[in-house]
């Protein structure tokens, strides 16, 4: 009985821990909604078949309402050849975003300066570390942003690494700039 006892508190200490570590990750996209988001500017974003998607030559960004720090931003996106966007982190406002004042994760292959192409940290680190394509088909940003490191990693490979700066907590945007489609998927942060 005792070694029943043991393996039952073991069991319990076991799940525990699971559900901990499962809490500890937030999913910023339900699948369905753009629910938790802000939208600002003239940019249309709606949500197709499970991802989040602006197209057209309008701009703008979708916006969290809220603010995050110390985590690790793992998200899914698709893009056209035509497509400029990225990814801000950091963001001091749900209204300014520019490299200036945020930190902007490129997502643009054909960027006429290709120092800034994707997998850039935009007039931080600048040419990527690695050259990554990624038009036409689904690829994975995994963005840590902890204390005073900020890493990229895109597909699995490193494409910038940076003192963070800026480790305040800030909004996370997602842009559509100039013509083509951009998709976003599976948005989810860890701390």
């Amino acid at each position: 009985m005792q070694c029943f006892g043991l393996y039952f508190v073991l069991c319990l200490s076991a799940c525990a821990v699971t559900r901990q570590a499962r809490g500890d990750q937030i999913s910023l996209f339900d699948g369905d909604t753009l629910a938790g988001w802000r939208l600002v500017g003239a940019a249309e974003w709606r949500v197709i078949n499970g991802a989040i998607e602006a197209a057209g030559d309008k701009d703008g960004y979708l916006v969290t309402e809220k603010t995050f720090a110390d985590y690790r931003l793992t998200l899914e996106f698709w893009i056209e050849a035509t497509t400029n966007s990225g990814v801000f982190i950091g963001c001091p406002t749900q209204v300014l975003f520019s490299p200036e004042v945020c930190y902007e994760i490129n997502i643009w292959d054909e960027h006429p300066r290709p120092s800034a192409r994707t997998g850039s940290i935009v007039l931080e680190v600048m040419p990527p570390l690695a050259y990554v394509e990624t038009v036409g088909k689904w690829n994975t940003y995994e963005i840590t942003s902890m204390g005073s490191t900020l890493v990229v990693e895109l597909n699995g490979i490193v494409t910038a690494e940076l003192d963070n700066t800026r480790a305040e907590a800030g909004y996370i945007a997602l842009q559509h700039a100039g013509t083509g489609r951009i998709r976003f998927r599976n948005l989810r942060l860890s701390h």
